[in-house]
């Protein structure tokens, strides 16, 4: 794992084992709230399994602003600025998660300069992924939309050559992107009948990649 974890590359096996090796961590089921938008970001966390979703509430409804998943960090750039959560982070899958406090981890980026490049990398990483957000809410239509939110999450995806999306469904993309629950409906239903995707138990599978790209305007 530890070569996997964003925060720690460019370090060898044995430095990020020894971090590691004096982390707490703790397990958290599915549904569980890890953090609350506005409340004190105290901690910094690495994930060691299992996913997060990111996401505030505007007038009532839910936007899903991403999610983190197994190792990656989350709580990093709160420590830096002293400010409060942006938004609400719960658990949709099963997972383990390490911790550190804000004065350990202060010690741990002055004993491992690579730490900090990381970081900077990381919010680097983040400041596009929500550029492409916006882009995509202000100037797609929802259609473009969809198919643009589904490739992210192939991309996104542990197994690049499977092209399937899992813990994912209608109402979570209409969260994505901004649009009705209907609205995204209709456009899964345009898919399918084109056979560019196909709907199975709790997962989407593409049957189509080139014909989806096309309609994202990739």
């Amino acid at each position: 794992m530890s070569k996997s974890i964003q925060l720690f590359d460019g370090m060898t096996d044995e430095q990020v084992q020894t971090i590691l090796s004096k982390l707490p961590s703790r397990k958290y089921k599915k549904n569980h709230m890890l953090i609350f938008e506005d409340d004190p970001i105290e901690k910094i966390y690495i994930i060691k399994s299992g996913m997060l979703k990111v996401y505030r509430m505007h007038e009532g409804k839910e936007l899903i602003l991403g999610f983190v998943k197994k190792h990656e960090v989350l709580g990093e750039i709160e420590l830096f600025s002293d400010g409060n959560a942006l938004s609400s982070v719960e658990v949709i899958e099963d997972g383990e998660i390490y911790y550190l406090s804000q004065a350990d981890f202060t010690t741990l980026i002055y004993e491992n300069k690579a730490l900090l490049k990381n970081i900077f990398r990381i919010y680097n990483q983040r400041f596009k992924a929500l550029n492409r957000q916006i882009q995509n809410l202000t100037f797609h239509s929802v259609h473009t939309r969809v198919c643009r939110t589904l490739l992210n999450f192939i991309e996104n995806s542990e197994a690049s050559t499977d092209l399937i999306i899992q813990h994912t469904n209608q109402s979570t993309i209409a969260s994505i992107i901004g649009a009705t629950r209907e609205s995204v409906s209709k456009t899964f239903k345009d898919l399918q009948d084109e056979k560019i995707i196909a709907l199975e138990s709790k997962k989407i599978r593409i049957l189509n990649l080139s014909k989806l790209e096309a309609y994202a305007n990739i």
